[in-house]
């Protein structure tokens, strides 16, 4: 069901996209993991993950931006194959760059000290996105990796990416079919929802079970609200950031007596918001 339905009612679950639920539903639960990935990365026959094992995330480069980023869990196939699933909740304009040097270092950091290219094994970045990168042509669930121009054949492939942008997914309950449609639907929709979806897969049901609030400890519950609560400020810390930018911009075109039409239009500040700054900066030349 959709998040309109359950408008004024108590969450039953936490969100997934939350860290700390996030880590309690996969890093706790090796099997859920591997269905997610399997499902999501829609791989099929040899290439399904049997088993996964977890890495220590220390391995992946921190950065001032990433701190308050919903990271992070690593783990490693049978083959050794390497996968990276983060949920990413604030949007960041140099993000694509980003995910890039993720990659590229943990694939140059499987070497160490050797030097033999032929134990490099293949890493893909699973994102979970709560906004959109790509035009709207391109699917909610999109995969990417380089390619020969001409042939469209892919030859150097060690590195690839998927990405679900939840903004694109709009399936209700009642048009869930896969495995991947079910925990894709589970991470845009599992907190607004009254009981998990009937029909859901087993595993997907488990996350359901885990995510109930009431079987949480009052630690896990306080550290989920911690985790939350670091989000926001962060976010609001970017709106306000962004706020005084306008701010700045529509002082300096009243300085320079442009009209009050064009300052609202080009700073989406609001007329009141312009007329307050107009009668601040008139005080101030008075001084």
């Amino acid at each position: 069901m959709s998040t309109e339905d359950y408008s004024g009612f108590e969450p039953r679950f936490f969100d997934p996209r939350n860290d700390v639920a996030f880590k309690k539903v996969f890093v706790d639960h090796a099997d859920l993991t591997k269905s997610f990935l399997n499902a999501t990365l829609r791989l099929e026959g040899g290439r399904k993950i049997q088993t996964v094992e977890f890495l220590p995330t220390e391995q992946l480069p921190k950065t001032s931006e990433s701190k308050k980023s919903i990271l992070d869990v690593l783990c490693t196939d049978e083959r050794g194959f390497k996968y990276i699933i983060e949920v990413q909740n604030k949007y960041m304009q140099n993000y694509i760059q980003r995910v890039q040097y993720y990659i590229s270092h943990l694939y140059s950091n499987q070497l160490r000290n050797k030097e033999n290219y032929l134990e490099l094994k293949p890493i893909t970045l699973l994102s979970v996105l709560n906004h959109s990168i790509f035009p709207s042509q391109i699917n909610y669930l999109s995969f990417h990796e380089n390619i020969e121009k001409e042939t469209k054949q892919s030859y150097l492939n060690d590195m690839s990416y998927a990405f679900i942008e939840l903004p694109k997914f709009n399936k209700k309950e009642k048009e869930l079919e896969t495995v991947e449609d079910y925990w894709i639907y589970t991470m845009k929709e599992a907190t607004h929802l009254k009981e998990a979806p009937k029909d859901a897969p087993e595993e997907v049901k488990r996350a359901y079970e885990i995510l109930e609030k009431h079987t949480w400890t009052p630690q896990e519950c306080l550290d989920y609200e911690k985790s939350k609560i670091a989000l926001m400020d962060d976010l609001d810390a970017i709106m306000t950031a962004k706020e005084e930018e306008r701010e700045e911009i529509a002082l300096r075109m009243i300085k320079k007596k442009m009209d009050i039409e064009a300052i609202i239009e080009l700073t989406e500040l609001t007329r009141g918001k312009i007329k307050q700054l107009i009668k601040e900066e008139g005080k101030s030349q008075d001084e």
